[in-house]
């Protein structure tokens, strides 16, 4: 039985809806990240699990009753919150703080688990000052100090680490995971997706008040799920054992001129970035695989001809090249430098310009040629532009773009 059922929950604030119909369960042991824009419903999500709010309509169980049917106290010793911000009225004592959180185990002793948590989190030299004299991040250690006193099977955290430097940060989620591993069930607000993908191990995206999506971390954070619900690109790279995320600012609507870079050697990279954020469709090859232009295509989620690492291109590797090529409005030939392993794609241009496709490639081929041939390849070819820069190949394709039969009609 999960410790937590939501089924079909609706909640407005007045005629504002801010929960349409969402159902999420969260099982003993679970460690679960929540994310979504601002305005999806995640700390009224909280606020609905913990019983601070009832839903309009569908049920909300823990641990198979209803919500409704429990006690304050009861319920404080199966769910603690932690929220977004805390005040007080009253001048008590950081220590007081945590010790209010032993209220639902009136009768029990408490004063062990209270120095307990101050010493495990590192803050029992402060718990004799005032809270309100505290910073924010060290009133934020503190109250969750206080939900922990509750000794709670689940704790909920709404945005935990927003008042925290990076090494606090890190601080609280190596002790979530640790509490985690000793049973505690752990649902957490949050706002950043690395901290997300680096701790969770399971993820729910919100958006517009519903459940867009769950699972595994690199799942739910997907560049394609980002896009859709934040409207922001998103990189994904794996360095060193970890997973993380960088981000685009928002990106032109598509267009529909398609452009195939034919690059290698990280020269094309930082162009599919750049392109992508244009609005253009972008494809690549041949590439090498683990080159860097590879990576960053598979990263970015571009079509690419690819082929085995220090391997000459093959006759199958090349076809596919062409084939993207001839799907493309466009082909760009990067600065790559052009050996006997990718001579193939000097030769793809040289197709692709004679196949009637507008071409621009850049210029000092003949600096870059190890062949002896491939500048005479290009020669001549109908359709080749020369542009002397990443930034000429940008405003060469405007222009394609502008005149282009492909604009959208007015």
């Amino acid at each position: 039985m999960p410790l937590i059922e939501l089924d079909r929950i609706t909640f407005s604030y007045d005629d504002t809806p801010a929960i349409n119909g969402l159902s999420l369960s969260v099982g003993e042991g679970d460690f679960l990240g929540i994310v979504g824009p601002n305005g999806s419903g995640k700390s009224t999500l909280l606020k609905l699990i913990d019983g601070l709010l009832a839903p309009d309509q569908g049920s909300s169980l823990i641990s198979g009753r209803p919500a409704d049917q429990y006690g304050r106290r009861e319920l404080a010793r199966k769910l603690a919150i932690v929220p977004q911000s805390y005040t007080l009225d009253f001048d008590f004592t950081a220590r007081q703080v945590v010790e209010m959180g032993r209220y639902c185990r009136k009768g029990e002793p408490g004063r062990a688990v209270v120095n307990e948590l101050l010493e495990r989190m590192g803050v029992e030299a402060l718990a004799g000052r005032p809270f309100n004299e505290l910073s924010g991040g060290e009133k934020q250690m503190f109250v969750l100090a206080q939900a922990l006193a509750q000794q709670p099977e689940v704790l909920l955290l709404d945005e935990p680490a927003s008042h925290l430097d990076v090494s606090h940060q890190l601080a609280l989620f190596d002790m979530l995971v640790e509490l985690n591993s000793e049973g505690l069930t752990v649902v957490c607000v949050l706002h950043d997706l690395n901290l997300a993908l680096l701790y969770f191990k399971r993820m729910a995206m919100l958006s517009e008040g519903g459940l867009f999506v769950e699972g595994a971390p690199e799942e739910v954070l997907s560049p394609e799920m980002i896009a859709s619900v934040y409207g922001v690109q998103a990189y994904m790279h794996k360095h060193a054992g970890r997973t993380f995320l960088t981000f685009s600012p928002r990106r032109r609507p598509a267009r529909k001129l398609r452009v195939h870079l034919i690059c290698g050697g990280g020269t094309g990279a930082s162009l599919m970035r750049r392109l992508l954020d244009l609005g253009y469709r972008v494809s690549a090859g041949v590439v090498n695989a683990m080159d860097t232009d590879e990576v960053t295509g598979r990263e970015l989620g571009l079509p690419l001809a690819a082929e085995a690492p220090f391997t000459t291109i093959t006759d199958s590797a090349h076809r596919e090249n062409m084939a993207l090529a001839r799907a493309a409005d466009v082909i760009v030939l990067t600065a790559m430098p052009v050996g006997a392993g990718n001579f193939k794609n000097v030769v793809a241009v040289r197709q692709a310009a004679e196949s009637g496709k507008q071409v621009l490639a850049l210029s000092g081929v003949e600096e870059r040629d190890f062949t002896q041939g491939a500048a005479a390849e290009l020669s001549g070819a109908p359709g080749l532009r020369y542009v002397a820069s990443d930034d000429e190949v940008v405003e060469g394709l405007e222009e394609i773009w502008e005149s282009s039969s492909l604009l959208p009609a007015e």
